[in-house]
């Protein structure tokens, strides 16, 4: 695992997230709400203006209407009586009278509207109650006495039941035609009307913002041209704000349209034989699946965050305007909540798993070179772990760096004298300090042996510039003498408490070695081996063999290789050829003796004893 999440598994990711979004589009109620008050207002503006209908007028009983009236409801029945006959004088194709008739008023009003609607003429379709419609026993025995033997459809307007809203309609309830139905019907229109529920195809107002539907007071019907109305089905009913309000999508938030215009909506659409422009639900769900496919595949090509916030802004942007240029073009209506949610938490699930396996990898890798490192480190390894990592573990490569073999000297007789407690105490003290300094150097902590410290410089990176090579050892051997003022202050310290200081060895070797990890995957190590190595623990070794500076508490020893990259950094002085073991032939050694500022200081002190130049043709374990 290298933390990037790869193509396949973004896809699985925004699969995910495509049929979450899909179910809460279909199942959730806030989602369904907002969706279908999406869909609304998508209707309400951006419906494809349409010329005024030609086929169908609305006679309207308004509040101007009412108000000349004797009383408002029952609505007088004489008035309705004289206009329904002006109406079928002016041979108009079919009349609905949408006012439900369900209570008598005077005999004499009753009998006349009757007549009127029984007399010879165009049909009359009246509205009638439905079963689900809540009658008294005595408005019920009225209402079907007075419409026994009359053409009629009932008005029950299929409201969501979630909120209200008059999106479909029932064109038959019970076996019982819609009032629209049988207007229909009753024009000699009957083939078109739709055997099942479906979507009202809302029609907007034309270019010139003239109504869908002409509209004349029905006081004003005596007096219109013949051809106004000559050939038209004509709905007479209520338009009043007061009276038949409905919540439908081409009224706006919080606006209601007249039940007598929703009859007048349907019945162009049974007449037109048009189909709501929707996409259907296989269609809705592909573009849901595609828009998450496309967040996922985002995720995947690793945008910088900003920019991956912006593409999923404008993504979701261009969901919105495209369903909303598609509609106004005359195209089919598709509501863009839900692709552009499936898009958004396609992205936030793909970017979150990117995130976790990031942590993880990030965690592991870490882990893998324990927390000793310096930011700088960290950070090269984490942005350039696709050139050492192979299938989550590093892979064994080749390099060239600097190893650094660290020792206490004495460390035996230290620990009996101070104890358990006491000794863990000081040496985590210890270990701390000179951690601290090799991170602080970019050098990376590989593992604690009991109280020795095994580091390495221009690791797991491999160093292909020869400077970058040599800065390794130069920071390297800084680090050791760095250590030498850390053990002054630490013994300081340490007398305060009554405990003893601390000498160092250390043994350091530029050269090449095989890096790579070793153990299971929840216990991965890395380690570097190779005889460059071997060499740097032989010379912390040999350290016990030379005195140290004067007043220094730690014996530096450099291979030939490290004194040749760090020859500039350093003052140092060749103690010798000395045959290690494993070695065909003695091996140059130096010993540090401080930085190269110090040099004339140096040089007019003594020497430390070349107490390895005696024993150069021995082996040192």
């Amino acid at each position: 695992m290298d933390g990037r999440t790869s193509l396949r598994d973004c896809l699985i990711a925004a699969l995910a997230a495509a049929c979450v979004a899909v179910a809460a589009a279909l199942m959730l109620p806030t989602v369904v709400i907002a969706d279908r008050l999406v869909e609304d207002a998508a209707v309400g503006a951006l419906s494809p203006p349409r010329p005024q209908s030609r086929e169908i007028a609305i006679v309207a009983i308004t509040e101007d209407t009412l108000a000349t009236l004797p009383h408002r409801a029952p609505i007088d029945r004489a008035f309705l009586a004289s206009t329904v006959a002006a109406l079928r004088q002016a041979e108009v194709r079919a009349l609905g009278v949408d006012v439900l008739i369900d209570q008598p008023t005077t005999p004499d009003a009753d009998a006349a509207l009757k007549t009127a609607l029984r007399a010879p003429g165009p049909p009359v379709v009246l509205l009638t109650a439905a079963d689900p419609t809540p009658l008294t026993e005595r408005q019920r025995a009225f209402h079907d006495s007075f419409l026994d033997g009359m053409t009629v459809g009932h008005g029950n307007l299929a409201a969501d039941r979630l909120d209200g809203v008059v999106r479909r309609h029932v064109p038959r309830l019970d076996g019982l035609p819609s009032f629209p139905a049988a207007l229909a019907e009753a024009a000699g229109a009957g083939a078109g009307v739709p055997a099942g529920m479906f979507r009202i195809a809302w029609r907007a107002a034309g270019a010139d913002a003239a109504p869908p539907f002409p509209i004349y007071p029905a006081e004003a019907v005596p007096f219109l041209p013949r051809d106004w109305l000559a050939g038209r089905i004509v709905i007479l009913g209520v338009a009043s704000p007061a009276l038949d309000r409905h919540a439908t999508p081409v009224a706006g938030r919080g606006g209601s349209t007249a039940g007598v215009v929703i009859q007048a909506h349907v019945l162009s659409q049974m007449l037109s034989g048009e189909d709501h422009p929707r996409v259907p639900v296989w269609a809705w769900a592909a573009v849901c699946v595609l828009a998450a496919l496309a967040g996922g595949s985002l995720v995947a090509a690793a945008p910088p965050p900003a920019l991956l916030a912006a593409g999923a802004v404008a993504g979701a942007a261009g969901l919105w305007i495209g369903a909303a240029g598609l509609y106004r073009a005359g195209g089919p209506l598709i509501s863009p909540l839900a692709p552009s949610l499936a898009w958004l938490m396609a992205i936030s699930a793909a970017a979150a798993l990117a995130a976790w396996r990031e942590r993880v990898a990030k965690a592991m890798l870490m882990g893998l070179f324990t927390s000793h490192l310096s930011a700088p480190v960290a950070r090269q390894i984490w942005e350039q772990r696709d050139t050492f990592l192979q299938g989550g573990r590093p892979r064994p490569q080749s390099l060239t760096a600097t190893v650094m073999f660290t020792d206490i000297a004495d460390f035996t007789p230290i620990s009996e004298q101070l104890g358990p407690e006491r000794l863990m105490a000081w040496l985590e003290d210890y270990l701390e300090a000179m951690t601290d300094i090799i991170v602080g150097h970019d050098g990376i902590v590989l593992r604690f042996i009991g109280d020795g410290i095994l580091a390495i410089f221009g690791a797991p990176i491999p160093r292909t510039d020869p400077a970058a090579i040599a800065e390794d050892a130069r920071r390297a051997v800084r680090a050791a003498l760095a250590m030498e003022a850390a053990l002054d202050a630490l013994a300081a310290r340490w007398a305060d408490d009554g405990l003893p200081p601390a000498a160092v060895r250390v043994g350091i070797v530029t050269g090449p070695m095989t890096a790579g990890s070793v153990g299971a995957f929840r216990h991965l190590e890395y380690t570097v081996m190779g005889d460059t190595v071997n060499t740097a623990a032989r010379l912390e070794a040999l350290a016990k063999t030379v005195e140290p500076p004067p007043g220094s508490r730690c014996r530096i020893l450099i291979a030939q290789s490290t004194r040749d990259n760090a020859a500039e950094t350093v003052d140092s002085v060749c103690i010798g050829d000395i045959a290690l073991k494993g070695k065909a032939r003695p091996l140059p050694v130096y010993q540090v003796l401080g930085p190269a500022a110090d040099a004339a200081a140096q040089a007019s002190g003594s020497r430390p004893a070349r107490a390895a130049s005696a024993s150069a043709s021995s082996t040192v374990m």
